[in-house]
């Protein structure tokens, strides 16, 4: 299924590459077009301007300007068409690459700062770069791709917050055209802009500064009634009823003026930051205005906001758009300076975009807040579309039992033509169980398809699995530890205090959690080792939480034996021709091989020749 959904993607982009070359021949042959009506045009209006004095020499030169200007338009047209059609393109093979994991074609992740000390999404890979937010994201804002990265990362899920998105997403899975329309929308519009994700927090810092239109308005007044009043004089003074008596007033008008600069100062840069930030948003809201979503829907409740005929979004756009273009449309310091002479130009937009802060202030962060969850829930829609093998989530109370059910798990950045799927069940916390097997055998992978499932869960999308069911979780990891130079941590240290965190938030909470531990202690001796990873277990075990701890302490895995709050599982692998070959299946009780020493041995390394196995 998944091979005939990428076939039909690169058939796809074979047709609008078709079509692309098709367009560009189309533009060719516009360029071509006007180069000889220009040349014409000039060479018959000079001829028409010597030869005659019959006045037809500019009906000849309005003719060929005529019709010049309508092959450039024609040709912008076309010119535009290739865009939309790249950028459709793109949008294309983004799809592709998401199906097959193909982190260069993804191009770059957005940077998402998240805490240093986040109980779990540096473990699971969950932002940065080559991680689930760069896999799933299809956000055209940043505010959207944070909104998602905020799903991901929730530390104290909700499950009706987790069942409301969920919703959103299954009506969005469908409706792969609207979400490939807004995407096309907001890439291309935009100018300079396009090439930069929309950034509403450039609409929400306008709101927030500058609040001082009612001290616009009296010298707003004052200034126009000084520009009349130098209209009327120097039209007098053309009369010769008056002297230059204009110039006084226009000395008063430009005194006035440039003392009171500090309120219309910040014009020029916000007005084209605005131009650019609302061209990008504008056709994206204009779309959602008509769409026709099913009057009961999560969709609809979702976008109510836009919904509103009387408070339509794209018209109070529209008026600060026309409003931004007009304050930055003097880009020439001689045209600004004329402009300003005439009439108090800067002072006259600033004020009315100080005007239409009052009524954007309320609505504004409320139509960002819905654009952003839909973003969200559309990259997570998109990546159900993509992977038709993956299913979403029963989310259950917190008492329901089991806690946690999968069956046919697989990790969602594995391709998955090569994934191994597995099952898991937890009946009741507390629960711990100790996944032994040797190094590369898949014990790490399975941890983090566990996680990275309940976080896909939590955020209202898909799971790969053939089947999946948990409660609100709080999830907390010990996996990927580093060490710090330059602030002087040791590895060892950086767990302890890991997992001393760890410890704490789970006895602090009366919400079930989930903890998965790579490997206790790595950085001390085996007995320290053993016995501080036998007293945190056993620590553990007297917490609601259940576990997946992955570990090469075969010592540990009495505990499955000796407390009912443990069982054993593994990965096994064989020694085949000198190499280990690995199945990647998870199987119940400890791991019964260890090939360790044989894996030495086969490199060369010196072993005892009364020793052929060793530690897993």
């Amino acid at each position: 299924m998944v091979t005939d959904q990428a076939s039909f993607f690169r058939r796809f982009v074979s047709r609008l590459d078709d079509r692309i070359r098709g367009l560009e021949a189309v533009s060719l042959r516009f360029s071509r077009a006007r180069l000889v009506v220009f040349l014409v045009g000039v060479t018959s209006s000079i001829v028409a301007f010597r030869s005659t004095d019959s006045g037809t020499e500019w009906a000849v030169l309005l003719g060929f300007a005529l019709v010049f200007l309508g092959l450039t338009r024609r040709h912008d047209g076309v010119h535009r068409s290739i865009r939309r059609h790249r950028t459709y393109r793109t949008i294309k093979l983004h799809h592709l690459a998401r199906m097959g994991r193909d982190w260069k074609g993804l191009g770059q992740a957005t940077s998402i700062p998240g805490p240093e000390e986040h109980p779990f999404a540096h473990d699971l890979d969950l932002l940065g770069d080559r991680s689930l937010h760069h896999l799933l994201d299809t956000s055209f804002s940043s505010g959207g791709s944070s909104r998602l990265a905020s799903w991901l990362s929730e530390e104290q899920p909700s499950r009706q917050a987790a069942l409301d998105r969920q919703h959103l997403v299954r009506e969005l899975v469908p409706l792969g055209a609207l979400r490939d329309r807004i995407s096309l929308l907001s890439q291309v519009t935009g100018g300079p802009a396009a090439s930069e994700r929309f950034d509403g927090d450039v609409l929400v810092r306008w709101l927030a500064r500058h609040r001082d239109d009612a001290r616009m308005r009296p010298f707003l007044l004052l200034l126009s009634g000084l520009a009349l009043l130098n209209y009327v004089l120097v039209a007098l003074h053309v009369a010769g009823v008056t002297g230059p008596w204009w110039a006084f007033s226009l000395t008063a008008y430009a005194t006035i003026y440039l003392l009171n600069g500090r309120l219309y100062a910040h014009l020029f840069d916000e007005a084209e930051h605005l131009h650019y930030q609302l061209e990008r948003f504008r056709p994206v809201v204009r779309r959602l205005e008509s769409y026709r979503f099913r009057r009961d829907s999560s969709l609809a409740r979702h976008l109510k906001s836009f919904q509103d005929p009387l408070k339509r979004p794209s018209t109070y756009l529209r008026k600060v758009m026309l409003l931004a273009m007009a304050a930055s449309a003097q880009k020439s310091e001689v045209l600004r300076l004329v402009f300003n002479v005439l009439l108090p130009w800067d002072l006259l937009f600033a004020y009315r975009l100080a005007v239409y802060k009052e009524d954007l202030r309320e609505l504004l962060p409320v139509w960002l807040d819905a654009v952003y969850g839909l973003e969200a829930a559309g990259s997570l829609a998109t990546y159900a579309a993509l992977n038709t093998d993956s299913v979403f989530p029963t989310i259950q109370e917190p008492d329901a039992r089991p806690v946690f059910h999968a069956e046919g798990l697989a990790h969602p950045m594995i391709v998955t033509d090569v994934s191994v799927r597995n099952d898991f069940a937890c009946q009741a916390p507390p629960h711990i169980t100790l996944v032994t097997g040797s190094n590369m055998s898949g014990k790490s992978t399975f941890l983090r398809a566990v996680g990275v499932a309940q976080v896909m869960a939590m955020a209202g999308g898909p799971v790969s699995a053939r089947s999946f069911s948990t409660v609100p979780f709080r999830v907390f990891s010990s996996m990927g530890i580093h060490d710090s130079l330059t602030d002087g941590i040791s590895f060892f240290y950086a767990e302890v205090r890991r997992l001393g965190r760890m410890r704490r938030a789970v006895s602090e909470t009366t919400q079930p959690s989930l903890v998965l531990i790579d490997e206790i202690f790595r950085g001390t001796n085996n007995r320290e080792r053993l016995i501080g990873s036998r007293a945190l277990l056993e620590s553990l075990a007297g917490e609601p939480c259940v576990g997946l701890v992955a570990t090469h302490d075969l010592e540990l895995v009495s505990l499955g034996e000796e407390l009912p709050a443990f069982d054993n599982s593994h990965f096994r692998e064989e020694v085949e021709h000198g190499r280990m070959v690995f199945d990647y299946r998870l199987r119940p009780g400890p791991c019964p091989t260890t090939n360790a020493l044989k894996i030495m041995a086969a490199e060369g390394l010196p072993v005892p020749s009364d020793h052929d196995g060793g530690n897993a």
